[in-house]
């Protein structure tokens, strides 16, 4: 599947972003994982499923440096805060939007549930994260009594099943065997088939 709009690469404070900007009234910021890029299966379809939505994509592809990943968990969402928030302003001060969908992967997910998810939103807003760090102590803190769509894995590192039984506020889509990958790595076919469900189920929650 080839995507029929092409993104505008851009730069913000120093961040590079890839912007799909259509005549839309809705906008879908993304944040992707540390390896996990736009490129990989589920933020590729995530992305042309926001389009055929009719939301705009705000595509952030910062980078980091690998010392910034030992500290505390707490600081290293605030650094990814950072980085993103200035072209999510920025996004905001071009266009009249009437609602918003943030979607992290992995890292991506920490601003969105440390930040975005606690702050009065500047227009309706949705939140999409997928295998969010659910072993980190103020994630789980954060989460309690709020509400987004969440998918992880029972092989992901960061599931835990007491964890999810204490999050009955979310969505939450469980993907039997799936790694932070949300695919299972010796099946090819049923990793495709998770990505469609997910898909499906996803496009269902924002609709």
């Amino acid at each position: 599947m080839k995507m029929k709009m092409k993104p505008r690469k851009e730069q913000h404070n120093g961040v590079a972003y890839n912007h799909f900007d259509s005549t839309s009234d809705k906008v879908c910021f993304m944040f992707s994982g540390t390896g996990y890029t736009y490129e990989k299966p589920l933020l590729y379809y995530s992305t042309a499923l926001m389009l055929e939505l009719g939301y705009d994509v705000v595509q952030v592809c910062y980078t980091f440096d690998p010392q910034q990943f030992e500290q505390a968990p707490e600081a290293i969402s605030e650094t990814v805060y950072d980085a993103v928030n200035p072209i999510v302003e920025y996004i905001f001060s071009t266009k009249s939007y009437t609602e918003a969908v943030y979607l992290g992967k992995s890292l991506g997910t920490l601003p969105i549930v440390d930040f975005y998810m606690q702050q009065s939103s500047l227009v309706p807003s949705r939140y999409v994260l997928l295998t969010p760090l659910l072993s980190l102590e103020h994630i789980m803190q954060n989460l309690l009594e709020k509400h987004a769509f969440l998918a992880i894995g029972t092989a992901d590192p960061h599931y835990s099943k007491e964890s999810l039984e204490q999050l009955s506020s979310h969505e939450v889509a469980i993907v039997e065997n799936a790694d932070h990958s949300l695919e299972i790595a010796t099946n090819t076919v049923e990793s495709i088939i998770i990505c469609q469900s997910l898909l499906t189920t996803l496009k269902a929650y924002l609709q």
